[in-house]
């Protein structure tokens, strides 16, 4: 239980962290809604871009927190990976565009998992609105699971299932950000 508490408490610490991902999503999620023809080739660069920002972002939250946090390796190697994937992907295009539906559609849906764990632990602290964190994580591996069901379907779709799956996990990662600075303000 303490390290729960620890973790929330640290996170709290750095609530902007997840507001800024949370903002950055969005933009990309309405990016991909208003041009979805154009969007399939973009996708695979800016899809590559986001993962290798959120990476660094990822990377320096652990590293912050590693004497608060017994976990903070977690996070560090979550950072790596997507700050490899994304480096990789960024200088290659046509992997990413063959690939990109399926990348996405984990990532979502580890992103997704993770976003339950962290409403749990938002109920558990006694935030308000955990249950609209719960849903959204549920949403977003929807999203994900559509997209490996129907790769095929199509980029137009593609597009548009992961631009609504990206537009949960921002409003998520938006909510959170508030209910750990509201958190941050309790320890205070």
């Amino acid at each position: 239980m303490e390290t729960i508490y620890e973790n929330m408490k640290c996170a709290a610490k750095n609530w902007w962290l997840s507001l800024i991902l949370g903002i950055l999503f969005i933009g990309f999620s309405l990016l991909l809604m208003f041009t979805p023809l154009e969007s399939y080739i973009a996708l695979s660069i800016a899809f590559s871009i986001i993962m290798f920002i959120s990476g660094i972002f990822e990377i320096v939250f652990s590293i912050s927190n590693r004497k608060d946090s017994s976990v903070w390796g977690w996070y560090l190697a979550a950072g790596i990976i997507d700050l490899l994937i994304g480096f990789y992907l960024m200088f290659n295009p046509g992997v990413s565009m063959i690939l990109i539906p399926f990348i996405v559609a984990f990532w979502l849906m580890f992103k997704g998992f993770s976003g339950i764990g962290n409403a749990i632990n938002l109920q558990r602290y006694g935030a308000k609105n955990w249950g609209w964190a719960f849903v959204l994580g549920i949403l977003a591996i929807i999203c994900s699971i559509a997209i490996i069901w129907q790769p095929v379907a199509g980029a137009l779709s593609v597009v548009y299932m992961i631009a609504y799956a990206f537009l949960f996990i921002g409003i998520f990662r938006i909510m959170f950000s508030f209910q750990l600075k509201k958190l941050g303000k309790k320890e205070d």
